[in-house]
């Protein structure tokens, strides 16, 4: 889950703003796994993840649970710990086998894994971006672009967007909806986007 770790911005005093979940079988094992993929795809959904794998296409959560599970993974993003404390937990009781994957603060996943009684395995971090950062966007636009991993959230479309929020074309609402429409994968944070937005535009 490497292409989350370069999300800028969240904080230690905002607890829970932002978790990625991510669910992956290996390519080998898709064909042994769809019954448990459709487990672990029902019980996210059952969550009511802020955004999630296919909805940026157009899927509704039915044709998720229809097409995701010989995929082989799932992700998905939450804003709230005890909600995902609840998802962790009772993934752990089906016991179904699938590697499962989160991506935040450490404090934040920590805090989850103690409270359900697992043990945090792995640790990625990143080292920061080098290079020539002077010709990087500001850093509340970098807050939402970095949101998708595979640079898929422009900052020309988040200038686009902001102009026509400026303008009063749009609310930063259907802005942050918009923008997250690139990331396919589903772990762009409408939410904060739109929180983000509103301030960009009051400055």
């Amino acid at each position: 889950m490497t292409h989350t770790l370069n999300r800028t911005g969240l904080s230690e005093s905002r607890p829970g703003e932002e978790i990625v979940f991510l669910a992956m079988v290996q390519r080998a094992q898709r064909g042994q796994k769809v019954e448990a993929m459709g487990e672990i795809i029902d019980t996210v959904l059952k969550y009511k993840p802020i955004n999630i794998l296919g909805r940026p296409g157009g899927l509704e959560d039915e044709r998720i649970r229809q097409v995701m599970p010989r995929a082989g993974i799932v992700t998905a993003i939450f804003n709230d710990l005890e909600t995902v404390r609840q998802l962790v937990a009772e993934l752990k009781e089906k016991k179904l086998g699938i590697s499962v994957v989160l991506s935040g603060l450490f404090q934040d996943v920590r805090c989850i894994c103690e409270e359900v009684g697992l043990k945090e395995h792995t640790h990625n971090i990143s080292l920061g971006v080098f290079g020539r950062t002077d010709q990087l966007p500001d850093e509340k636009t970098r807050e939402i672009t970095t949101q998708c991993g595979h640079a898929l959230i422009s900052r020309h479309y988040v200038d686009s967007i902001l102009k026509r929020i400026r303008r009063g074309k749009m609310s930063a609402e259907e802005g942050a909806a918009l923008l997250v429409k690139p990331c396919v994968c589903g772990i762009g944070n409408p939410g904060r986007i739109a929180r983000l937005l509103e301030e960009m535009v009051r400055n």
